[in-house]
């Protein structure tokens, strides 16, 4: 099904652009990541880190960071059971059968379409307004012709990825291996809706390595770069 909800809102900057320079958005930073990378904590610290530089200079201009409210909201708005909101968290696509299933049950689901584009409804209202860093869900690509935005990509070789999955949720290395291959899958294919199968140098402007740097130094290099771009 076609995208309508992004084929507006490109339709509407075109417009926007005819007229003045686009200058409608953020900022925003948006983070995504492979699956056993820290992004939520990372945009947490990122968030409070921005915060405070916006303090020091005089600016009255808070950062929020955001990743489970773009579904909590989404659901909301589509009315979805707490069921079929657990399977939008989990990027869990459905299948011919489940489909069929739920065309005949009393339990409202929408199509995927809609979903996805009630989620980059979400995501785009809270990049225009702006101080915002938003984990996951293709806020990349939703947000790629914000002028005032950086894209962000945590990435990381997958052993190390999956010692950090055994390390916080005690699952042994062989489910955290499988866990880590199928997500990184779910949240491709839910990407790929969006990105038309476009390579990611397409939409990041800068990748980091968990593996070899820390949190700290990744937190410090996005800083460095959001204050060359006059964000704070």
């Amino acid at each position: 099904m076609e995208n309508l909800f992004l084929k507006y809102m490109l339709e509407q900057d075109k417009r926007r652009s005819l007229k003045k320079k686009l200058d409608f958005s953020g900022p925003v930073i948006t983070i995504s990541r492979e699956h056993g990378c820290p992004a939520t904590h990372i945009a947490e610290s990122l968030s409070e880190a921005l915060t405070k530089r916006n303090i020091i200079i005089g600016k009255d201009l808070p950062w929020k960071w955001i990743s489970k409210e773009i579904i909590e909201e989404s659901a909301k708005e589509l009315r979805l059971s707490p069921d079929l909101t657990k399977d939008l968290t989990d990027y869990k696509a459905r299948g011919f059968f489940e489909n069929l299933a739920l065309f005949f049950s009393d339990e409202f689901y929408p199509s995927d379409a809609k979903i996805r584009n009630t989620i980059a409804k979400f995501i785009y209202g809270a990049a225009h307004k702006g101080n915002v860093v938003i984990v996951g869900r293709a806020a990349e690509s939703i947000t790629k012709n914000f002028e005032h935005a950086i894209h962000i990509k945590l990435t990381a070789p997958l052993e190390w990825r999956v010692n950090e999955i055994v390390k916080n949720t005690g699952l042994n290395p062989n489910d955290a291996r499988k866990q880590a291959i199928d997500m990184d899958k779910r949240r491709e294919q839910f990407r790929r809706y969006f990105e038309k199968d476009r390579e990611d140098i397409e939409f990041f402007d800068t990748f980091f390595n968990c593996a070899s740097m820390s949190e700290e130094e990744i937190i410090e290099m996005i800083i460095i770069l959001a204050e060359i771009r006059g964000f704070v």
